[in-house]
């Protein structure tokens, strides 16, 4: 199905029903057994992301009749709605196939184990990142690890550029390579505006999705919004208010007359939320719900929302720690929203003095909030989003939310990219070079994990031959 025109749904039959009943499986202890031994596998040697996860699922779970937790059509309905939901598009469509075969504790019992492996990697390699940084040996494998990562988010960015513009309109095409790209200028045009938008500005991602999901609807059914203006124009004065307020809330709370800005504050619910807020624990979960609440369209998503908040407002990382993040996610064969548990990791070990059982509990609790909304969507609304999924404006909307992802992954990196590329003030031509080489690579099918270990084992002899004056010592 693309923006301009619907098309026919891979999933279930409109005379189907949706009843949560018709989905979800019943537990049996063989049933959650069977369960926790697949996906504690498949966490293990799932290297290759996403696509290899839910290959994997597809031919164990589905093709094989000795094992089949579910039918195929149910499973590409399963696929196609996870794919809609915001956050990690596997790890919901093993939430999934659990809930399907075992109802809500197979659900539980799927996304625990599928997780586990990942997260135990996450944990150690936080360990020994934030024990050793200051180590020069450590400080020389992130100098070329750094630049390494930012290429492959950009080339990572090529290939959801590529899928997002498949669903728009065909105003021209052209081959690079071996792909051919369908061009609609309207999707570039959004992808565009959000890079220079999100670079410059650094807004909230969440109001760029939804005004790109408002552009595509305007543009390409103009004829449903001329017919429903009176709906239309409620959600957009709806929109825009509450764009308004989070876009210049600072504003608006400095505009609040003095009087009833001492009644607010001295209301007893004030003292509380500001007592809750200044929780690291309560900031730490609250933030991660939030952030896995929102990040449509893949892990990378993350990237706009944790550099504006965790780097830029609440400060809990440096811009480099985060990337270095970033690549202790890729290099684990899980879902690259576990990056979420490196940045509670840093957070409650700094606040808490250097606890490292503090931390490790810090890399649970954003880890639980990262991928607690995922467990929602699929056991509590998941016959509500096969309805929605059918409906032609949504997917159109999506289309435009689509190229506007993208955008914003790419204008947070380019914030990223300065701290790794300009080094005391000086522009490092090889961390440039790095870059651009592992872009390259990824974007020809060379896994990230060896991209990674490859860019580690460039810098290190680099850092220490200091053949430029700029590298940091």
């Amino acid at each position: 199905m693309t923006g301009a025109n619907a098309g026919a749904d891979a999933g279930q039959d409109p005379g189907e029903s949706t009843t949560a009943d018709s989905y979800r499986g019943t537990p049996t202890p063989s049933k959650l057994t069977e369960i926790a031994r697949y996906f504690l596998f498949i966490g293990i040697v799932g290297f290759g992301g996403p696509l290899v996860h839910i290959a994997m699922m597809e031919d164990d779970l589905v093709g094989d009749d000795s094992r089949e937790w579910t039918s195929h059509s149910e499973f590409m309905e399963g696929l196609a709605i996870c794919n809609m939901l915001p956050g990690p598009a596997s790890t919901q469509l093993g939430i999934f196939m659990g809930w399907a075969y075992a109802g809500k504790l197979g659900a539980v019992v799927a996304g625990f184990f599928f997780m586990v492996p990942t997260f135990v990697l996450v944990v150690i390699f936080s360990y020994v990142y934030f024990a050793y940084q200051a180590l020069p040996a450590v400080e020389a494998v992130f100098y070329g690890i750094n630049p390494v990562v930012i290429g492959l988010i950009v080339g990572a960015c090529y290939s959801m550029a590529h899928s997002a513009f498949a669903e728009g309109r065909a105003d021209y095409e052209l081959a690079v390579g071996t792909r051919t790209w369908t061009i609609d200028y309207l999707l570039v045009a959004i992808l565009v505006v959000a890079t220079a938008v999100v670079a410059a500005f650094n807004p909230n991602p969440v109001v760029a999705f939804v005004l790109a999901g408002f552009v595509a609807v305007a543009v390409y059914r103009s004829g449903w919004v001329r017919e429903n203006v009176s709906r239309v124009s409620i959600g957009v004065v709806v929109a825009t208010a509450v764009g308004a307020l989070v876009v210049f809330r600072e504003h608006l709370i400095a505009a609040v007359t003095p009087s009833i800005r001492r009644a607010i504050e001295a209301s007893p619910l004030w003292g509380y939320l500001l007592t809750l807020w200044a929780n690291e624990w309560v900031k730490l979960f609250a933030f991660m719900v939030y952030t896995g609440s929102f990040i449509y369209g893949g892990g990378l998503v993350l990237i706009p929302f944790i550099e504006l908040y965790v780097v830029r407002e609440f400060g809990w990382l440096t811009g480099q720690e985060f990337v270095d993040g970033i690549a202790i996610g890729q290099l684990s064969p899980g879902p690259v929203v576990m990056t979420t548990a490196f940045v509670g990791y840093g957070f409650i070990l700094e606040a808490s003095g250097g606890l490292v059982w503090l931390a490790v509990l810090g890399a649970f609790v954003a880890a639980v909030g990262a991928f607690g909304p995922s467990f929602v969507f699929i056991m509590g609304f998941f016959p509500y989003f096969a309805q929605v999924r059918e409906n032609d404006v949504v997917q159109t909307a999506l289309v435009g939310v689509n190229a506007a992802v993208v955008g914003a992954i790419l204008g947070a990196t380019v914030t990223l990219a300065l701290e790794a590329f300009v080094i005391e003030g000086v522009v490092d031509p090889i961390p440039i070079a790095l870059a651009i080489g592992s872009c390259l690579l990824f974007v020809r099918g060379l896994h990230a994990a060896w991209i990674i270990l490859g860019g580690a084992l460039v810098g290190v002899p680099l850092y220490f031959l200091d053949v430029l004056s700029i590298l940091p010592r």
